[in-house]
């Protein structure tokens, strides 16, 4: 089933990290966009909607979060599971660093972000973060695309 599934979707259409022409950010600001703010995008851990257009902004607008984290399949940012936008979500910049390369698990400490709560936990005994409610079953479905997508060929990680 596994192999089936790998056969019809190792084939995408990849796109740069950052590029002048169609980039992820414009793929992000299209999938997760704000329905009540087309100039908005929802940060995927916090749930916040921010300006769409303040992308990174010298560390004041929003990132880019590699939902399989990039140390856990050492592919950084090129082409391939690095730039591929199945699990690729705009996020909050010190929300983001604060997941770092945590696994998910159960947790019971609520993450606060400068007084704002982000309906995340973490522990302070283990490595790991609890992603909001209202997307567990994105990180779900992405950490499972990503294991399946990824099986080793044309250079590529085996996840």
């Amino acid at each position: 089933m596994q192999a089936t599934l790998y056969s019809v979707i190792k084939g995408h259409t990849e796109y740069p990290y950052s590029s002048s022409g169609t980039d992820t950010w414009d793929i992000l600001k299209l999938s997760d966009r704000d329905p009540d703010n087309a100039e908005n995008v929802i940060l995927f851990y916090a749930g916040w909607s921010v300006n769409a257009a303040q992308e990174y902004n010298n560390e004041k607008g929003w990132n880019r979060e590699h939902v399989w984290a990039k140390s856990r399949g050492d592919f950084s940012t090129s082409p391939g599971p690095g730039t591929d936008t199945h699990h690729l979500r705009p996020s909050d910049i010190s929300v983001n660093f604060a997941r770092n390369n945590r696994w998910f698990d159960n947790c019971t400490i609520p993450y606060v972000d400068e007084g704002l709560e982000t309906g995340c936990f973490t522990s302070v005994s283990n490595w790991v973060w609890q992603p909001r409610e209202e997307v567990k079953g994105d990180v779900a479905r992405m950490i499972f695309y990503m294991a399946t997508r990824y099986e080793g060929e044309n250079g590529e990680p085996d996840l």
